[in-house]
């Protein structure tokens, strides 16, 4: 196991390993950043790169994207978790592969992730003439997971073993134990203080459902961060529409929903409508956009 995660030889030649660490850098750096970020922060286009630095109130996926998720048939337990890995994994399989720490394993999640976007998510799946970047990427990784790391690379380091290296590992069972409390300080912070958070964007017309169906009842803490007003009705699972709140820019409520009854989130406006959502309760929702009106 050791081999399979750590391992990590050189390439050929000095320049082609440097070659190799150059590659490495801009393809994790960018998947990084670029992809796995970018959504955690929900950063929509170039003008808005200031969410980089952490801008956004939570790290959570964005509905576009867990709305792709669900739509690709990943819905047990929930599209939301899936996305949440997903983004994750990018962000960190970026990293793990630009610093070439358990480099293999970083490129291997990312490269199924990439084959289905390249060759199940879009329509008409075409090798070389479809969506020829995302297939490109999707055989870079490949490619890492083959190579690994190369000479200059963490895994490089860690396996073969120096003095000074020696020195600075811990021990067996100091490591294991360390390891132990990364991950469940990782998954603490994570998952800290529990539900789902979103930065939800709402086009002109439209509105947004949470829910419907599901066996437990939910709260939607929303506060609206947009500039025109954002109007929040509950649709029971037995039908009907009632009306539970309208915020106006800058406004903040905090609304229960029974079990099985969906949350709308209309946008009546002609401009683009922006909540910033804390869900807790039963938070296994469907979750989709809608055309205003629909009962």
């Amino acid at each position: 196991m050791k081999n399979l995660l750590f391992s990590a030889t050189p390439v050929g030649s000095r320049l082609a390993d440097v070659a190799w660490l150059l590659l490495r850098l801009h393809v994790g750096l960018s998947m990084a950043i670029g992809a796995g970020w970018a959504k955690l922060v929900n950063m929509t286009t170039a003008t808005e790169a200031a969410k980089l630095a952490g801008e956004a109130s939570a790290l959570a996926p964005p509905d576009w994207f867990v709305q792709q998720v669900a739509n690709l048939g990943f819905t047990y337990p929930s599209p939301y978790l899936w996305a949440w890995l997903a983004c994750w994994g990018e962000f960190a399989g970026g990293l793990l592969i630009a610093f070439g720490l358990l480099t293999r394993l970083g490129a291997v999640q990312l490269a199924f992730q990439f084959f289905i976007i390249a060759f199940v998510w879009y329509e008409k799946p075409e090798p070389v003439l479809g969506m020829y970047y995302q297939q490109l990427l999707f055989w870079c990784f490949v490619l890492v997971t083959v190579v690994g790391g190369g000479r200059y690379s963490l895994d490089y380091l860690l396996t073969h073993n120096t003095n000074w290296v020696r020195r600075l590992v811990p021990t067996r069972p100091v490591a294991a134990t360390g390891a132990a409390a990364l991950t469940l300080f990782l998954a603490t912070a994570c998952w800290a203080g529990g539900g789902l958070n979103s930065d939800l964007l709402i086009e002109p017309g439209k509105q947004f459902a949470l829910g419907g169906g599901q066996p437990g009842a939910f709260r939607v803490v929303a506060r609206n961060t947009g500039k025109v007003p954002v109007e929040i009705k509950e649709r029971p699972h037995g039908g009907g529409i009632f009306g539970k709140a309208t915020l106006a820019p800058g406004q903040r409520a905090t609304l229960r929903f029974l079990p099985g009854s969906t949350a709308l989130l209309l946008n009546p406006s002609n401009q683009k409508a922006r909540l910033d959502l804390h869900v807790t309760g039963d938070t296994n929702l469907s979750m989709g956009y809608e055309a205003n009106g629909k009962q």
